[in-house]
């Protein structure tokens, strides 16, 4: 399991997600509830994060790295609805402990910012951004409003930088909202604070790094034609598949060279769902590219993914991600189900389970066939459903809830197909 996890989030006034306690995770965390519901939006509350982190910024057109996350997720129209304009929403975010010889091991990690949004006026800026720990210890403050940031040293001492019209420190705003999380370096290079006497900076290394690792899908993204037709050069670096998948057969490529056992894994994991599989393996296409090919039992020729069917190309993508000895730190999958035979959701769900042991991940789904294989871990089930028909929550399920009902036979899957309330998944 990976060292770092994402332990909670929170926000107010969020689009239609109503968080207002923290919603704790787990390395396993299955998303359940009807289409509106909310899942997306949590997960564009991740996106946001790693877009804010991991996107270059547009110096040409002066848009910062924080205002294209922003963009992305829908500009000032990720203010609620019903919350009248001008309005503040909060995001937090909460990460386990960063180093194991680390003096704050055994303390969370907590980044939260507010952005003020001002539907009327088109404006949407950082307002305030605070990391601390646990103990209600402050690394650093980033207050816009008041044109500072105040950095504490490794003896606990706040070092306040401020910033005006004719400081230098101007020159990393020029009218535009950045995240100090982003920007850090940048106050420290004209401060008298060196960068490891900083605690801030450290922890801002390695949660760069750990976000810059989250990996996304949606299977509605799978580009089945760009997956059975694509030759990627050979020579890239790609360990992670790509959201369009195109990239699958460079990934498996470069994953065996990475791992001596990743190519059993891989052809064990093909023979669970086809059996009379033999060997599947990437190979040189050409002189600079590269294809898949698929050999069975009493066949001499091997297949290629053009002539597999859509279902096959699928958990082969999903056996690829989730078998890889070069896990993501956060994996997020939405609808993994799609597309596929109610007779692969167990070995589906066995090889998100087998994942789960060693990285953290995201699964929505609205397949009760997949759900029946999570009945043995309902306490990593989570439930997204309606407040007041405008607004959505999250409950945790667990064995006391549904208790009576398991008694009499019932599996997970079983409870949403007839819209269990306790289980949710209706939209009325």
């Amino acid at each position: 399991m990976n060292q770092t996890t994402l332990q909670f989030i929170e926000n107010k006034n969020y689009k239609n997600l109503s968080l207002p306690h923290p919603v704790e995770l787990d390395n396993l965390n299955i998303f359940i509830g009807s289409n509106g519901s909310g899942k997306s939006n949590f997960i564009s509350c991740l996106k946001f994060l790693k877009d804010c982190l991991t996107t270059i910024s547009d110096e040409s057109r002066g848009v910062s790295s924080f205002e294209d996350a922003v963009s992305k997720i829908g500009a000032e129209r990720i203010l609620d609805n019903s919350v009248d304009s001008p309005a503040v929403i909060n995001f937090s975010y909460c990460f386990s402990a960063i180093e194991q010889n680390h003096e704050l091991k055994d303390k969370n990690i907590k980044l939260e910012f507010n952005i003020y949004v001002n539907r009327k006026q088109h404006i949407l800026i950082l307002e305030r951004e605070i990391l601390s720990d646990s103990s209600g210890f402050y690394f650093y403050v980033f207050d816009v409003n008041n044109r500072n940031i105040s950095i504490s040293d490794q003896e606990g001492q706040n070092h306040v930088i401020e910033f005006d019209s004719n400081s230098n420190y101007n020159r990393i705003f020029k009218n535009v909202s950045v995240l100090g999380l982003d920007v850090l370096p940048l106050f420290l290079e004209s401060s008298k604070l060196r960068p490891y006497y900083t605690p801030a900076y450290k922890i801002r290394r390695h949660l760069i790094d750990f976000i810059s690792k989250w990996q996304f899908y949606n299977a509605n993204n799978m580009d089945l034609n760009q997956i059975r037709t694509s030759e990627p050069k050979i020579g890239g670096r790609d360990i992670y598949l790509s959201a369009s998948g195109d990239n699958l057969p460079l990934v498996l490529d470069n994953l065996i060279q990475e791992n001596i056992d990743f190519e059993d894994s891989i052809n064990q994991a093909m023979k669970s769902i086809l059996p009379k599989t033999r060997r599947l393996r990437p190979i040189r296409s050409g002189r600079l590219s590269l294809t898949v090919e698929w050999y069975f039992e009493d066949s001499k020729e091997p297949f290629y993914l053009s002539e597999m069917s859509d279902g096959t190309v699928r958990m082969l993508c999903w056996a690829t991600i989730l078998y890889s000895p070069v896990l993501p730190s956060l994996l997020v999958i939405d609808e993994p189900e799609l597309g596929l035979h109610v007779s692969w959701m167990p070995i589906l769900a066995e090889w998100i389970k087998q994942a789960a042991r060693k990285t953290q991940i995201i699964i929505t789904t609205h397949s009760p066939d997949l759900l029946d294989h999570f009945t043995d871990c309902l306490e990593n089930v989570y439930c997204f459903y309606s407040e007041n028909q405008t607004h959505f929550s999250i409950k945790r399920l667990n064995q006391e809830m549904l208790n009576d009902k398991l008694e009499e036979g019932w599996e997970l899957g079983d409870l949403y197909r007839v819209g269990d309330p306790t289980v949710g998944g209706w939209p009325w």
